[in-house]
């Protein structure tokens, strides 16, 4: 059944048992080996695809500058950001003492306010000013003239 034209292709014996030594494609040139398809009667070798050559290094440049474009971008924002945060951390500080001081002196201020208030404080300043302390309440009747109330030693003399 073969002819002189065609070439024979022999069988192994076991079709299980991997093959160990490579053999020669149709085409001749190249070495296949026993990981690859084994070759039938009828297709040939250049009926194989060419495997896909790798993308040149050129067009992957625009994407790496954009990639460290983008993360130089992101650390100088978050540097911005984290130097207005300080900004304002100091003037917060700043804001939170000028508060205490402030409370401080109201507090003092309420003590002084308190101080002058007192009866002592207030009969004292009155003596300096020249003024008396009253035995009992006088009233003065307008329309008559006449003191009202008038203490026992006086009996309601107007001088």
């Amino acid at each position: 059944m073969s002819s002189a034209t065609e070439p024979e292709v022999s069988k192994p014996a076991n079709r299980s048992a991997p093959r160990a030594t490579p053999r020669r494609s149709t085409a001749g040139s190249r070495l296949r080996t026993s990981a690859s398809a084994p070759q039938r009667p009828g297709v040939r070798a250049a009926a194989r695809r060419p495997r896909a050559t790798p993308v040149p290094n050129a067009p992957r440049m625009p994407f790496v500058l954009l990639i460290l474009g983008l993360l130089g971008g992101a650390l100088v924002s978050l540097l911005v950001l984290r130097t207005v945060l300080t900004e304002d951390a100091y003037a917060l500080a700043q804001l939170q003492r000028q508060t205490e001081e402030m409370n401080h002196r109201e507090e003092e201020l309420r003590e002084k306010v308190l101080y002058a208030e007192s009866p002592q404080t207030l009969a004292e300043r009155a003596e300096e000013l020249g003024m008396v302390p009253g035995d009992s309440a006088e009233f003065i009747n307008v329309e008559t003239g006449e003191i009202v109330g008038a203490p026992a030693g006086d009996a309601g003399a107007v001088e």
